[in-house]
Parts: C-alpha cells; structure tokens; sequence
C-alpha cells in the first residue's frame, strides 16, 4: 500500500500504560388531466425487463431515540409500497396523477421506464437540446433526468425556477452541480445500486476468462490455428479467492465465489465482524495477511487518494507466484506499471481488467499480453441494468415531486426555507464529525449513538436529518465513491450490521447546544466526537476521545495525540518547518482525566505534508499517532 493509505494497518493511538492499544473508554454523563407524453429525437428500447428488488424494512413512527431506518415523519417511502405495473399503489389502488408536475427527460432512457413516468406526471422526451435549447425551456419543468452529458450548473439551475428534483440515471454526478443543486433546494439523486449485480457477475466473468485463456484461445482457433497446451489453465475450485472491501459489490462477488467451492477471504477494516458472519468470508485482519494466503485476488473499494496504488511492487511481491488478479471497481487501485511487472516476470500469472487509470485506454504496455484479459469499462453494460437505471430514477423523481423520501438523494433531504436556515450550521458540524472519525479511527463500527442537547435542536425530524448526515461522514470513505449520501446512510449502516439511535435531551451543561456521537466500536470501546454552534454560526469540535478542545473545523489538520512532556510541540512543529509546511493555527487538550499525561495537539495546515514528514514525526517517542485530516 501507498505510505499514509488508510486501508492498511495504522498506528493506533495506544497510551502508554492501557491494555490493548487503545484509549480508555471514560464514563460519560448520558443526557436525558390527462397523459402528455412528447417524443424528441431518436428514441429506442434497449434490453429486456428485469424487475427491481427492493428490501422490506419496518416503518414505524420516530420517538426520542429510535432507530435510524429510512423513513420520513408521516410517510411511507415508496420503496416500501408494492409496486404496480406502471405506477404507484396507493390508498384506494392507484395515486393520483401530479396534474402540475412537468418533468424534462434530456438524454437516452428506457421506454417502459418513460411509460411508468408519464403515468404519473406529464413528460417531455427532448433528445440532444442544445446549451440554448435547454436553457430556454427549463423553466417549464419541475423533475428533469439527465445522464452524463447535460451539464446542469448553476445558470442551468437558476434558469429552472421550477425545478424540484434532478435524477442522474447512472451513479456519477460529475456533470452537476450539487452545491448549487442543494441551495436552490434542488433535489439531486443517482442510481447506485443499479449495477451493482452486473460488476459482480463482470467480476466472475473475468476471473474466469484470465484464469482458462479463453480470450487468448479464442482468437488462436479464429486465426485458422488449433492447439491446448498453451492455454492451460486454472481452475476456481478449492482455490483461495481474496476480496479487498466487502461492501456491496464485494459481498456478492463473495457469494458467487462460493458457489465454484473457492475458500474466501477478504479485508475491509470498516465493515463489522457481523458481516463477514452473515456472508460465511474469513476476515484478515490486515491486507498482508490476504496477500499472502489469496490465490486470486479481486478488489472493490472506492478510489481515493488513499487508496490509489494500494497495491504495487511491494504487494505484489507479498503474494504468491502465480497470482491471478482482477480489477472490476476502479482505475489506479492496482499500479498498472507494476502489475506490467508482475506479468513480465511471470510472478502474476493473469491479470482481468475493466476499470483503467486513464480511460479510453486505446493502447497500454497490458496490452500485449496473452494472459492478459482487458475490457472497455463493461461493468454496468448490460441490458438489465440499462432497464433498472431507468426504472429506478424514475422512482426516485416521482418520490421526490410527491414530496417523499427519496433514497438516492445525493444532498440534503426536501425540507423547509426555516428548517434549512436554522440547520445549516448544525449540518455542516454534524457532517464534519463524522468526517473525522473515519479519517482518525479505523475500528469496525457496531453501534453509533447521536446525542442532541439543547434547546435548538428538539424536533425529531430535525435530529433525523443531523443523524444521517453525521452517519454519512462515518460511512462515505467505506463505501464505493457517490453511493453514500444523506439519506440512504441509515438505510446503509442497517445493511452493515450497524445499531444507530438517536437521544434529544433539553440539557446541554455548559454549551447552549450540544450534539455527541457516540461511537461503539468492534471491541466494544466507546468513542466520543462532540461539537457545538457558536452565535448559530459557527461550528466548533469541543471533544474528541477523552479530551476536551476547542476548533472549527474546516481544511486539512493534523490530528497529533502525545505524551504531555515539555518540548514535544516544538519537536513536530521543527519538523513540519523543516518540510515547508506551513501551520496556521494549532490548539491542544489534555486530557478530562488524563491531565497530567495525555494530550492531542490540533494543527491547521496551509499546505500538503510530505510522508516523509510524518514518518520522522512518528519516530518521536512522545508521539502515539499523527492523522492528517481533510475536512473537504
């Protein structure tokens, strides 16, 4: 793995003097007419029907600390209703029509899909609009669906002065502008999970096509050539299969494997031990340990900067001769230099890949390769998924033009002008501890508790909304890039294994307003993260672990727990000038009930640090951990 990467085994934050490495967990105080459907352009079915599976979860009514499965005060999301043919069952049969709702289909989408639509709103299908074009006419439209090449921006969102919701039919958002989408109270939502069964089943497709040399053969017996020796391969059966990240795409990958007999492994240090359970996977603890008991080895977690390259030269060489690897998630994951390395000694017997650093990848020294096995990016491409992208948008623009939840909601839920003004620092601070949990704590999750104290946060539906967003900077980094967002978190963390509650109590001690997560992680140690507003505006961190601090988050910080000795601060901060990093700021704690000990420094950063930097910090014995935290 690339030095800082967090999916590899970091250094815990350990004391000196605690058993197990990890900071001791203080008690805490507990607060109390008819159709319009017009056709524009070039307009075609493609694929066969293949019906959308939708989990079946409780609905019940919020109380004071309730559980955080999705669901909105008063309404029972559509994906919890049975589905009719071409519309949504409601009392009495069938809804009625969204007479005044208008909805703008811009780019390529599936008939039946378009069918189901225009049941319940009036429709435009306009193909291929031009800049002008659509500007002109998106003042009529209150839902609009696009896929990635309608720009919507923020001229295109001021223009819609009607707009309520954009429906993305594909899971990337790089072609909107969700910021200008979220203050204009534009509801912006994707389709994550719509492909997800077609990459698993590209997975197995590759594993299998690299591992037999079918691509190598077939081409052999086209070019009037016959021969077998050659093309001997491996079979799945009894082999170890290794799986790094067991989120969605992962765990069904794993499932398949299973049925070819493979043993499987996988590592995921954000995923709870329950999970591995359920879907019969050993758990390793670190990613050596799978590199060097895998016979295969397929990866599925985001593409972050930290988890770019995380596995080159010095991976490879930790696995076994022979090594047959697959990439079906992202681009950059595997260091394709090194994976052309491990092919030209013969250290990795076969490489399957989809995903590629630059894309399209017309030529790549991969390339020439027999044991190689390369597509243009095929995950999602298949009819059915083409099928479910449609449906599923579909649901999610009536949804959100009825004024219902709406799952794949990539920003902040529908809710009032006043509600909004009022939570917009509460939801900033919200999201921004949660952000920093992750990037400071690397357990499994169990349990995560949201504790309101004050008088400004006491409706349910307002700490739901700071629920899920905190839930959200807690499970982002664990989960593919855009599939966690502030709606679907809780319905996530339930998949996931994780218990998450919600407690309001009207006193706040010393803070006006007080919100505290609560975080109970995989050995059962409780982690808490507090943060207050200031003047209704200024968001402030007053507690991490045991320690009591106070700064506004924002940029990037390095988080320094230490030994409370005399000249540790200088030390780090040497250090840092020594690397021209510049410090900004900085604040230090000791520790609630560790004053004389323990401490956390906080520095403010102006610029990137070097790894160099922070391994010479590390080397410092007064040091338990350095973290260089990016709020975004």
């Amino acid at each position: 793995m690339v030095p800082g990467a967090r999916w590899g085994s970091p250094r815990s934050f350990a004391p000196a003097g605690r058993a197990g490495g990890r900071s001791e967990a203080r008690p805490r105080p507990r607060p109390d007419a008819g159709k319009t459907l017009t056709l524009v352009g070039d307009h075609r079915t493609r694929g066969a029907e293949s019906p959308i599976g939708r989990p079946a979860l409780p609905v019940e009514t919020p109380v004071r600390q309730a559980s955080l499965a999705p669901r909105v005060l008063g309404l029972k999301p559509h994906f919890l209703r049975p589905r009719a043919s071409h519309a949504l069952e409601g009392k009495g049969g069938q809804l009625e029509r969204l007479e005044d709702a208008k909805v703008l289909v811009a780019e390529l989408m599936d008939d039946e899909a378009i069918t189901e639509l225009s049941d319940a709103c009036c429709v435009d299908v306009k193909y291929k609009l031009s800049r002008e074009e659509i500007l002109a006419v998106i003042p009529e439209y209150q839902g609009l669906i696009v896929r990635s090449e309608t720009v919507v921006d923020k001229d295109l969102l001021d223009a819609a002065v009607n707009l309520k919701i954009v429906g993305r039919a594909g899971s990337g958002l790089d072609n909107i502008d969700v910021p200008a989408a979220t203050k204009k109270g534009v509801i912006v939502c994707n389709t994550p999970e719509s492909n997800v069964v077609s990459a698993a089943e590209h997975t197995m497709g590759l594993l299998l096509a690299s591992s037999r040399n079918i691509p190598w053969a077939d081409r052999f017996i086209k070019s009037g050539q016959w021969g077998r020796k050659q093309f001997e391969g491996s079979e799945l059966y009894g082999k170890t299969l290794g799986i790094i990240g067991l989120g969605r795409i992962g765990g069904l990958v794993s499932q398949r494997a299973r049925g070819f007999a493979m043993r499987v492994i996988a590592y995921d240090p954000y995923i709870p031990d329950s999970r591995f359970a359920n879907l019969n996977v050993e758990k390793k603890d670190t990613l050596e340990e799978l590199l060097g008991e895998a016979d295969f080895i397929t990866i599925h977690t985001p593409r972050t900067k930290e988890t770019m390259n995380m596995i080159s030269d010095e991976q490879i060489a930790l696995t076994k001769p022979g090594v047959r690897v697959v990439n079906c998630a992202r681009g950059g994951l595997y260091n394709e230099e090194a994976l052309e390395r491990g092919v030209r000694s013969g250290h990795i017997a076969s490489v399957g890949i989809d995903t590629w650093m630059s894309e399209p990848q017309e030529t790549h020294p991969l390339y020439e390769f027999n044991n190689v096995v390369g597509t243009p990016h095929l995950g999602a491409s298949t009819f059915e998924a083409s099928r479910r992208v449609g449906q599923e948008v579909v649901l999610e623009v009536i949804s959100g033009l009825r004024g219902e939840i709406v799952k794949n909601a990539v920003n902040i839920p529908s809710i009032s002008e006043d509600s909004f003004s009022k939570l917009q620092s509460f939801i900033r601070l919200a999201e921004q501890m949660g952000i920093l949990y992750r990037q400071i704590r690397k357990q499994g999750v169990k349990r995560v508790e949201i504790v309101f104290a004050g008088k400004e946060i006491d409706e349910p539906a307002d700490a739901k909304i700071l629920s899920l967003v905190s839930l959200k900077g807690i499970l982002e980094r664990t989960m593919t890039s855009g599939s966690v967002n502030f709606v679907n978190a809780g319905f996530l963390a339930e998949q996931m294994g994780i218990e998450v509650r919600e407690t309001i109590s009207l006193e706040s001690g010393d803070y006006r307003n007080l919100i505290s997560m609560v975080v109970t992680e995989s050995d059962d140690t409780e982690f808490v993260i507090a943060g207050t507003v200031l003047e209704h505006k200024h968001p402030r961190i007053v507690q991490i672990g045991e320690f009591a601090i106070s700064f506004a988050p924002g940029g990037k910080v390095a988080y320094v727990p230490h030994r409370n000795v005399p000249g540790v601060i200088g030390r780090v901060c040497t250090i840092m000038g020594d690397h021209d990093v510049n410090i900004s700021r900085m604040v230090t704690s000791s520790g609630v009930t560790n004053v004389l000990r323990d401490s956390i420094m906080i520095l403010g950063l102006d610029n990137d640090v070097p790894q160099e930097a922070i391994d010479r910090c590390l080397q410092l014995d007064e040091l338990y951990d350095m973290e260089i935290v990016d709020f975004g």
